[in-house]
């Protein structure tokens, strides 16, 4: 089974299946101009000048779901997602140093889960740690939130 790449503009896609390429080819989600690449081509090469580019396929299944408007067709039992998932890293340290240790860090190796999933090409495990991170963060600052009101409430009240 070879595995194929698929670069648009600066994204690279990839590894996946010929006919998953093909796939997507039959959507109008490749360009001509998009560039393609598999093991033994010496380069990067447009996808018009393969010659499957050309070949009728079948029209992909669709999907549905929470991120059915960012993703395309499902191709190996992989969905094609648009846009990687926005980092975290930034949010996960705040909360390491400003509300709650544990919940940052957990975050944090989740954010970067999230970063290296989708650099797999493993585009639905990447949304689902993009969301585990998010959930993470949003529950540690509530608590490390609530905790600081409790730590002064009590503070103040000792005078």
């Amino acid at each position: 089974m070879e595995n194929w790449y698929l670069q648009k503009g600066d994204q690279r896609f990839g590894p996946m299946t010929l006919d998953a390429l093909k796939e997507m080819v039959a959507a109008g989600q490749v360009a001509p101009n998009d560039l393609v690449w598999t093991t033994g081509m010496a380069s990067w090469l447009p996808a018009n000048t393969q010659a499957w580019y050309f070949s009728p396929e079948s029209t992909p299944t669709s999907i549905s779901g929470p991120y059915s408007s960012e993703q395309g067709s499902i191709y190996g039992g992989q969905s094609y997602a648009a846009t990687p998932p926005p980092s975290l890293t930034g949010w996960s340290v705040a909360v390491i140093f400003f509300c709650c240790l544990p919940g940052g860090i957990v975050a944090l190796i989740y954010s970067n889960k999230a970063k290296k999933q989708w650099a797999l090409g493993n585009f639905t495990e990447a949304q689902e740690a993009h969301k585990t991170a998010k959930t993470t963060l949003i529950v540690s600052a509530i608590a490390g939130c609530i905790i600081s009101l409790i730590y002064i409430v009590l503070a103040i009240g000792q005078k």
